[in-house]
């Protein structure tokens, strides 16, 4: 994974998870609608929102899909504050939406089986250059817009993960850094002229 050169923004920088969803099917939803919070992701946004709650934020941006909306909206509603959509946020596309988690759903789906032929870009959708260029392309923006700001931006699994190596300037697949990235959890970041200064890493109590 590449990442672009940084410009040397200043401000503080939320990368929130969505909460838990509510997925009976146990199926890859990517950017299927309909998929909204559980009682356990209702939870998680609300204690996001708690630990945010005493934090200047400026602004709160969002994916346009419900689960993150619903996240987003809890977490900003202390703050008094409006959530911006943003296509940019949006889950990761992928050619496997609607197939179920489970390996006996790919083994009864041999027209997925191609899709799995390489990890690393990845095979089965949107490159991780890709998401890292959306992602880091509407950080940037916000921040350069609003030097100093303090921004939760809420998405999705694979784009928080891509775009926290993207301002680490880690080049490797999310996948290889085993880096934590759970439901309703919040990575912080603290950058001085594109830098990363400091870092924290919330996840939501167990309920």
């Amino acid at each position: 994974m590449t990442t672009p050169d940084a410009p040397k923004v200043e401000g503080t920088v939320h990368l929130v998870r969505h909460g838990h969803v509510e997925n009976p099917g146990n199926v890859i939803y990517g950017r299927l609608p309909g998929f909204v919070l559980s009682a356990t992701g209702r939870d998680q946004a609300a204690a996001a929102a708690e630990r945010l709650s005493e934090r200047p934020l400026d602004e709160v941006w969002s994916s346009p899909l419900e689960r993150a909306q619903e996240t987003a909206a809890t977490i900003a509603t202390p703050h008094g504050l409006e959530v911006v959509t943003d296509e940019r946020l949006v889950e990761s596309g992928t050619t496997l939406e609607g197939v179920g988690r489970r390996a006996v759903a790919f083994a009864t789906s041999p027209q997925k089986w191609w899709s799995l032929r390489n990890p690393l870009r990845p095979s089965w959708g949107e490159s991780f250059v890709e998401i890292s260029a959306r992602m880091t392309e509407v950080i940037f923006e916000v921040l350069e817009a609003s030097p100093g700001a303090e921004v939760a931006f809420v998405s999705h699994q694979t784009p928080v993960l891509v775009a926290r190596l993207a301002l680490a300037r880690r080049r490797v697949p999310p996948w290889l850094a085993f880096t934590p990235c759970e439901t309703g959890s919040i990575t912080t970041l603290g950058l001085i002229d594109g830098e990363i200064v400091r870092a924290s890493y919330f996840v939501p109590p167990k309920s």
